[in-house]
């Protein structure tokens, strides 16, 4: 069944000149279709553009303007504190992280809901220990509200270095729900794989081509097109799996890059030798 109208999205921005682009204007659309409230934490902008202010006012999106602290844990920290998600019966944590949907997301709520999880995610990863990929997590009314997941987000995500929000937000996410004794699941998930087990990676990053051409995980990450960080030779091969489907514009991620090509440098991760080649066979062997 289809989220109830209580339903709040808290979405992470980050868009310095106030600008939300095509891209995830599109996916914003496709979260409000699925009934959702949604809640903008615009990072880094003292304002929204005129273009992204008309946009969420025809979909009942409001969005808060905020300092860029705390990535997108911060983001939804601050949602939460200024009390936009009280009273949701279901609140779902998005970010401006991936391209897509390619595929409607009707599918993936009803199979989600379906499962009865307090709390649910897209991915879930081996890498490190069991968890969720922080870009999509849903939690239910009671999930959302525990003690120990409200004790979770008054961390100081602003004062942490990017690997420490990594540590403390997305796998502590984890941590908490196993120390609340909250069942989670994700839409896919490599819990169960032998090979994840001895060769934990990132499978948005080595099944790229696999989630983007299907229907369960529509979704490529905007770093991985953008910086392309294990040399999988993504930027000569994703408009072949991105044509087009169910609305999503190639263009979007076109022009994306023509206007954030300045910033590979800052944002690639620099894999050593031996992680390039693991991913790469990892890659191949899913392919």
């Amino acid at each position: 069944m289809p989220p109830c109208a209580t339903s709040v999205c808290l979405f992470a921005a980050y868009a310095p000149d106030g600008i939300l682009p095509p891209h995830t204007i599109y996916y914003l659309s496709q979260i409000s279709k699925e009934g959702f409230i949604i809640h903008i934490a615009l990072a880094g902008a003292l304002r929204a553009s005129p273009d992204s202010l008309t946009f969420c006012e025809a979909h009942g999106i409001k969005i808060w303007p905020r300092p860029n602290a705390g990535l997108d844990f911060g983001s939804w920290q601050y949602l939460k504190r200024i009390g936009c998600a009280d009273g949701a019966t279901q609140v779902l944590l998005a970010n401006d992280s991936v391209f897509g949907p390619m595929t409607p997301l009707t599918p993936i709520f009803a199979k989600m809901m379906h499962n009865d999880a307090p709390v649910w995610g897209l991915v879930g990863s081996r890498a490190i220990t069991r968890h969720l990929q922080s870009w999509f997590v849903c939690f239910e009314k009671k999930s959302f509200e525990h003690p120990v997941i409200a004790r979770f987000f008054e961390q100081d995500f602003a004062s942490m270095s990017r690997e420490e929000v990594i540590w403390h937000g997305e796998l502590g996410l984890a941590v908490a729900c196993n120390a609340a004794e909250l069942v989670f699941d994700a839409a896919w998930k490599d819990w169960n794989s032998v090979s994840s087990r001895f060769f934990p990676a990132n499978p948005m990053h080595t099944r790229w081509r696999r989630f983007a051409a299907g229907r369960d995980i529509p979704f490529i990450k905007v770093e991985l097109i953008r910086d392309d960080p294990f040399n999988l030779g993504v930027a000569q091969k994703w408009r072949s799996i991105v044509q087009g489907q169910y609305g999503f514009d190639p263009l979007w991620i076109e022009a994306y890059l023509m206007t954030h090509a300045q910033q590979l440098n800052q944002h690639a991760k620099n894999p050593n030798m031996m992680g390039k080649i693991l991913y790469k066979i990892l890659y191949v062997m899913h392919l």
